[in-house]
């Protein structure tokens, strides 16, 4: 029987990344005698589960400020399971934990293992040689780990197929964006006049929104989104605009003014090969044990790089301090310190340097401004971004 004695961490990539690369038998789990959510070790188990539907897991309660009591309550579980089946990992908790940890592990003789994340792998403590590589963690280990759980996409990623015509499409629009702006409200109005399954639209081209405002849409938007594929049998004669959408979901991306860029990003990401679970229009339920299913605020792309979540916010206009903050919050919330973020914003806020890009910085995530997203090497620059933004510069250089 193999038993790996874990101490708890706020940290989710701390507590999951041995278990899963060494795959025990048994994980026990030394933590704070003041928490109260045990739903943690529940979630634990549900992610380990997955590749080890056998395993065992065992959390014990500790005062966490005392070495001997730290000391003695280690002991205790590798004579109980016997010491030569043990083996105690250093890498999660307090200072004082793994002070305590490796005194029970000189006192016990059982192996003790530390894992570099920055390196991926796990060496011994006493003779700092490898003992294997971690395993390449997916999004659905940490949504497991965190008791959360991906409620679906607001829009259905395009096929590979598509990323072209995406691309140019999107370019296109971020380069007359004013043009689009006021074809979006037509086509918004329009289409609020029929039913949600109905692709075919024939309408005047001077029409009134809601608020009583006259809009019409621009003749170049349109023929652009026929010649890419969005529409079909467009005909704009005297008065009157009429075309078909090519399906529901293209029908989803004409009335959607800042889907262009989720896509944009999306296409950029899923394209380049360097990232896996690229997502588009995330929602996540944080607690799947409230009794009640509710998403969190829309991620607009997450992705995996290197066992790392990745969160990227996209803005179609200047960023402000709420989605600095937005951003924020959900790449702490799911990976904690373990995790990056990234803001694409078409705005100048990077290439100016102003007071919220400094303030991105401060923060600890990255941003893309409209010179990045209408570059041609765009997927490159985003992998750059992402890649540079590792787990050396988040300790040193960043908050």
């Amino acid at each position: 029987m193999k038993v790996l004695i874990e101490y708890y961490d706020k940290d989710v990539l701390k507590n999951i990344v041995a278990p899963l690369t060494l795959q025990p038998d048994v994980v026990v789990y030394l933590h704070d005698k003041g928490m109260t959510d045990k739903n943690v070790f529940r979630s634990l188990k549900t992610c380990f589960a997955k590749s080890m539907p056998n395993i065992k897991l065992e959390s014990i309660p500790v005062d966490i400020r005392s070495v001997e009591k730290l000391r003695q309550a280690t002991f205790r579980v590798a004579e109980r399971y016997g010491a030569e089946n043990c083996t105690l990992e250093l890498t999660g908790g307090s200072e004082l934990m793994m002070i305590a940890g490796y005194k029970a592990g000189l006192q016990t003789g059982m192996q003790m293992v530390h894992t570099d994340l920055v390196n991926r792998c796990i060496n011994n403590v006493e003779t700092d040689e490898k003992v294997c590589d971690t395993v390449t963690l997916t999004l659905e280990n940490f949504l497991d780990a965190k008791g959360a759980e991906l409620m679906g996409e607001s829009h259905r990623p395009p096929q590979p197929e598509r990323y072209e015509d995406i691309k140019r499409m999107a370019q296109f629009l971020f380069r007359n964006l004013q043009e689009w702006k006021v074809t979006c409200s037509w086509l918004q109005t329009v289409v609020s006049w029929g039913l949600p399954h109905e692709l075919h639209l024939d309408s005047k081209r001077n029409v009134h929104m809601k608020n009583g405002k006259p809009v019409a849409p621009v003749k170049e938007i349109l023929f652009e989104l026929q010649r890419r594929g969005f529409i079909k049998h467009l005909e704009w004669e005297n008065d009157r605009v009429s075309f078909d959408f090519r399906s529901i979901e293209d029908k989803q991306y004409c009335i959607s003014y800042g889907v262009w860029l989720e896509l944009h990003v999306y296409v950029a990401a899923a394209s380049s090969g360097a990232f896996e679970d690229v997502k588009l229009g995330t929602m996540i339920d944080w607690d799947i044990y409230d009794g009640t299913r509710m998403g969190g605020n829309e991620i607009d792309v997450v992705l995996m790089d290197d066992s790392l979540p990745v969160f990227i916010s996209c803005k179609l206009r200047e960023a402000d301090t709420a989605a600095l903050n937005e951003l924020l919050i959900a790449k702490k919330r799911l990976g904690g310190w373990f995790s990056k973020g990234l803001i694409a914003t078409f705005s100048k806020e990077k290439q100016e340097n102003t007071g919220t890009y400094m303030r991105c910085q401060d923060l600890g995530l990255e941003m893309l401004d409209a010179r990045d997203i209408l570059a041609e090497d765009f997927s490159d620059r985003l992998v750059r971004a992402i890649r540079e933004h590792d787990l050396v510069s988040l300790k040193w250089k960043k908050v």
